[in-house]
């Protein structure tokens, strides 16, 4: 490698030499004269050419002398002192877990319980499998007073009884649940705001059948399917007949689901007479809706975006409508799941039924006015979490319009065809547009495994368009409940109701003029304490005992309609299986 670099410099040396001498012959006379430097002689002596010879040949093996070097033997010894102990180790014994006795669990229980005002419950409830993953199981309840408010004029017993047969089946894909039940409630119209001058018959009596069926779906689009009949009638020959047929059905897109709930209701229904004439009243609608909701979810990111699509036809009055409502909220995560806000807008549809109304105030006439009511749009933020590990709230504010919405007034006093509900003691639905503001809030605390405590409450402000009042809402409620285990066996439950104050009328019919003769009344708040005590005698008896309305305040739920002071109910349970 060295013999080769030298050579190469030799050999570049000489060819500069060259070129140079070359570049001296190549001026010219002309040239020379022109340059600056002087002229002087140069004698050329013969280069040094490089031979091999003259290079160190180096051996291509270079030789090493290696050394012999032999490993010295190394002997390890341990340095042992014997150290005197006292420290003797204990025989170790096997420890035994104590295993709490495991709870049994029937599957059947029955109530049996009797209290003042003639109060008398009863419920049982039975379920037995009959096969792998089918099931029958059965319910009968009943609960009743035989009154005895002071003060009124007529009798104001009550009794509500119930029977229902339940059929489930679970299958690999699905799950079928199937059931048939019959209720029947009875009142009497006992707030008469005068003194009765003809013998009144107040009672009424509600029943209610009602077939139904539903199937959820493990596998594919279809999430669940469900089907519901129902026949509604009184004594005084209104009938009423509510198909609603549901299906929701799930599409994944983008790995996340849209889902599409489809449905079918149809209202059917029939009044003997109306309020002031003989002439039979009737009623029909049928509802044909689409509601997909997309749902997107990214993060502490929540957003449900939909709408709600109705066609609805009035059969009676041959009146179609077209509606479409938004359906979107959005929730954000700021701190995990301490602090979720969250807001939205939403609108609906509701089919308004004779029995829904009933439900709310069974002392309405059999005479109603029936027709859906509608919110265009319900505007609400809020904000929703955690104060601690055992305390949850959630805050919301809210605005709405509802038209059509659904108001209860007590009907005004009939003097000339006299009847059981035309005394001012029924109710009547009226219907206004109306527009609500609310302020609502919840707290749920789980104070440890024996104290727990739920406290709701909402303030309200409402604008009508053609009433005077919106009748008989009021402006704030609340309610408090609390659960409390004293003990192993003992198990203490309270709950407090808040109503706030409402507005209604009296309404007398002039003889004479043919014209109604109205004045306000106000209803006051009232505050509805109520507590219950069980225990646990063994695994199969225990015993409680309820006081409700302890404050003892006849107040007035409905306008002319007090309520039932304080009321004790003692009873027990049994637990079986068969």
């Amino acid at each position: 490698m060295n013999i080769r670099i030298k050579t190469s410099v030799y050999l570049v040396a000489a060819l500069m030499l060259s070129v140079q001498v070359n570049q001296l012959r190549a001026q010219t006379p002309q040239s020379r004269s022109q340059d600056s430097i002087a002229t002087q002689v140069v004698n050329i002596v013969k280069p040094y050419t490089p031979k091999i010879s003259d290079a160190f040949k180096m051996k291509q093996t270079p030789s090493l002398e290696r050394t012999e070097t032999t490993q010295k033997p190394v002997t390890y010894t341990i340095f042992s002192i014997p150290v005197a102990s006292t420290f003797t180790p204990a025989k170790s014994n096997s420890v035994r877990l104590r295993l709490s006795k495991k709870e049994k669990l029937f599957q059947n229980y029955a109530i049996l319980g009797l209290g003042n005002y003639g109060t008398a419950l009863g419920n049982v409830f039975l379920n037995h499998k009959l096969g792998r993953g089918e099931n029958l199981g059965a319910s009968i309840e009943h609960y009743s007073s035989q009154g005895g408010i002071d003060g009124l004029q007529l009798d104001d017993n009550f009794s509500n009884s119930s029977v229902q047969v339940n059929y489930a089946k679970r299958l690999k894909t699905l799950v079928w649940n199937s059931d048939v039940s019959y209720k029947q409630l009875a009142v009497n119209w006992y707030g008469i705001p005068f003194e009765a001058i003809e013998p009144i018959d107040p009672k009424q009596v509600y029943s209610t059948v009602k077939l139904g069926s539903d199937i959820q779906f493990t596998e594919g689009v279809f999430q669940s399917a469900k089907l519901q009949l129902q026949r509604f009638s009184d004594t005084y020959d209104s009938q009423e007949y509510h198909l609603k047929a549901a299906s929701n059905i799930q599409i994944n897109i983008f790995e996340n689901p849209i889902n599409t709930l489809l449905k079918v209701d149809y209202l059917k229904g029939e009044f003997s007479k109306n309020y002031a004439t003989s002439q039979a009243q009737t009623y029909g609608n049928i509802q044909f809706s689409l509601a997909p909701t997309y749902q997107y979810l990214k993060g502490d990111l929540s957003v449900s975006v939909g709408f709600k699509a109705y066609y609805a036809m009035d059969s009676e009055q041959n009146k179609n409508d077209f509606y479409i409502y938004p359906n979107i909220e959005v929730s954000y995560a700021v701190v995990n799941s301490l602090v979720v806000a969250y807001a939205g807008i939403k609108g609906d549809l509701h089919q308004n039924t004779y029995h829904d109304f009933v439900q709310a105030n069974p002392f309405v006439s059999p005479t109603l006015d029936i027709r859906p009511s509608s919110t265009p749009y319900n505007v609400f933020v809020g904000t929703k979490g955690k104060l601690s590990q055992t305390i949850g709230y959630d805050i919301q504010g809210s605005f709405a319009r509802e038209q059509d919405k659904a108001l209860f007034r007590t009907n005004f006093v009939s003097l000339r065809i006299p009847n059981n509900y035309n005394r001012g003691n029924s109710f009547r639905v009226v219907y206004d547009d109306v527009d609500v503001f609310t302020v609502s809030g919840a707290l749920e605390a789980d104070m440890s495994q024996k104290l727990s405590m739920r406290l709701k409450g909402a303030l309200y402000n409402y604008s009508s368009d053609l009433e005077p009042s919106v009748w008989n809402l009021p402006d704030f409620e609340a309610s408090l409940f609390l659960e409390y285990q004293l003990s192993e066996k003992l198990m203490l439950a309270g709950s407090v109701f808040y109503l706030g104050s409402r507005q209604d009328t009296i309404n007398m019919e002039d003889v004479f003029f043919s014209e109604l003769i109205t004045s306000e009344v106000k209803l006051d708040a009232f505050i509805d304490a109520n507590v219950q005590l069980d225990y646990d005698i063994t695994n199969q008896f225990s015993a409680f005992v309820k006081v409700n309305n302890i404050a003892n305040k006849s107040y007035n739920r409905w306008s002319n309609y007090p309520v039932q002071g304080l009321q004790i109910l003692g009873g027990a349970t049994y637990k079986f299986d068969f």
